[in-house]
């Protein structure tokens, strides 16, 4: 059976810990940080506070608009602050929203993200030791002297795990990472068909075995016995990410909702965004009903996977409401 884990959103520093606390009690295994409307590092921290045996993890934050140098202090002092606990999850992002919100390059994904895993594992991995740390590439160039972090690290290597939707990206993870952030539209044939071939070209690649890498699935997910409102929260969640381009492959078996929810996106229709998701698409990408149903749906996901992210839908809802997700998420699949 896989382990399930939790997406966090951000909160007052003791709602934070007070959430923490409450998901360690429940046996989950880790907690998940995202960056999209808030920094991902900063609630981890609140949740160590509280915390002595739950991970703690990104999910993601963003490679490209950090340097490796502030990407890789961050992942040292939450190790520390975690007592050893702490997951870096990296992804790329989106290219406009790197180029046009954070003003900076978006090279070619996997030269790209591969030199900077590099750069922030030789940074973890030597800061402590006064040792010059060059690294000379194609996005990243480096001279690093006269400098040594007065702190050793809480461990010789902090585990990375890469965000991947498409076939480069996932085999890439495999490739080099620790293991795989799932993204919460996979469905259970991408999973099959994309997902899961992707890994095991990866690892074949690298000449590794698939126990020395980790799949973490993210499923976007509502329980409550209100079935019809589960299902429109997750809806909500399904147009979001049906909007953005890049996932167009993803949604390829449902190419009229998927473009009428494009059209509905250029008007700023919001609601009828949410419309255009049909029964068929909420039942393809996300887990919603009563703690009965979810539990059994979630059995298939399971089956694929070392670890299950539960995520409430989060997005054009309400924050409370997803919170009010979150908690019956916790009552659920707690213990």
């Amino acid at each position: 059976m896989s382990r399930y884990s939790l997406a966090v959103g951000v909160a007052p520093a003791e709602e934070i810990a007070r959430l923490a606390r409450q998901a360690e009690d429940a046996g989950f295994d880790t907690l998940w940080a995202p960056e999209m409307s808030h920094e991902p590092f900063l609630p981890l921290a609140a949740a160590a506070t509280s915390t002595s045996r739950i991970q703690l993890g990104t999910s993601i934050a963003l490679a490209f608009v950090r340097s490796p140098w502030v990407t890789a202090l961050s992942a040292l002092d939450m190790d520390i602050l975690s007592g050893g606990r702490f997951i870096l999850g990296l992804g790329t992002g989106l290219k406009r929203l790197n180029e046009r919100w954070h003003g900076v390059a978006y090279g070619k994904l996997t030269p790209h993200i591969k030199e900077c895993i590099q750069v922030i594992r030789l940074i973890t991995e030597n800061a402590h030791l006064g040792r010059p740390i060059r690294f000379s590439g194609q996005y990243y160039d480096l001279d690093i002297q006269g400098w040594q972090r007065p702190y050793p690290p809480q461990r010789e290597r902090i585990p990375i795990f890469l965000a991947g939707v498409r076939e480069g990206m996932i085999r890439t993870a495999a490739e080099l990472a620790d293991g795989l952030l799932g993204h919460a539209i996979y469905s259970l044939p991408w999973i099959r068909q994309t997902v899961l071939p992707s890994v095991a070209r990866g690892l074949a690649q690298a000449g590794r075995e698939r126990n020395q890498f980790h799949i973490c699935l993210s499923v976007c997910c509502a329980v409550s016995r209100d079935g019809a409102a589960a299902r429109r929260a997750v809806a909500a969640t399904i147009a979001f990410y049906a909007t953005v381009k890049t996932y167009e492959p993803v949604f390829a078996a449902f190419p009229s909702e998927y473009g009428l929810i494009q059209e509905a996106d250029l008007k700023g229709e919001t609601t009828a965004m949410v419309d255009a998701v049909s029964d068929e698409m909420i039942d393809a990408f996300a887990v919603a009903g009563t703690p009965e149903e979810t539990r059994g749906k979630l059995k298939a996901y399971a089956e694929l996977a070392d670890s299950i992210c539960l995520q409430p839908p989060d997005q054009l809802i309400d924050p409370a409401e997803t919170e009010v997700y979150r908690q019956a998420l916790l009552a659920t699949f707690g213990g």
